[in-house]
């Protein structure tokens, strides 16, 4: 498997498991083909516009973390 990773002992999450982050998806999406990019493109900066109450950092480190 070139460039993919395999996930140990895959499953479904649960509700609690999944942070919790207030943010304007539609928004996000919107903003960023106005400007000719995609989101992964997007600066920090220009996606904390719409992610509410936290930063970049904050979903840094409250993202669920994959098993190699």
């Amino acid at each position: 498997m070139i460039g993919q990773m395999k996930l140990s002992k895959a499953h479904p999450y649960s509700r609690d498991e999944i942070p919790k982050f207030n943010i304007d998806y539609r928004g996000l999406i919107k903003y960023a083909h106005s400007i000719g990019k995609s989101v992964i493109e997007l600066s920090d900066k220009e996606k904390e516009k719409f992610i509410i109450g936290n930063t970049m950092d904050d979903v840094r480190k409250a993202s669920i973390k994959l098993s190699k």
